[in-house]
């Protein structure tokens, strides 16, 4: 038996997270699903909540993380231009 619940998130997160959802294949309900079961598994969030949760495991200053995302970022639009991205059609199981 399942139940209809109703929160309030910001609307481009909202989106942006429903776009990535349909390129992992799975629906936004389960991934919520899955959060509530982990947090009431672990009674706590499964993650680290952080600007950027790998600063502390990498010793890298906020600056360096958000400069390596930038280049990151810049890199996946040059091979989505050259065709070299592709974009997932499976379901994840």
């Amino acid at each position: 038996m399942t139940e209809q619940v109703r929160y309030r998130i910001d609307r481009e997160l909202a989106r942006e997270a429903e776009r990535v959802c349909k390129e992992i294949g799975v629906a936004p309900s389960q991934v919520v699903s899955m959060l509530f079961a982990q947090l009431v598994k672990l009674r706590a969030l499964p993650f680290r909540p952080s600007e950027f949760p790998a600063l502390d495991d990498y010793g890298a200053t906020l600056a360096e993380a958000e400069a390596a995302e930038e280049r990151a970022l810049k890199e996946i639009k040059a091979d989505r231009k050259a065709g070299k991205v592709v974009q997932l059609t499976g379901k994840l199981r």
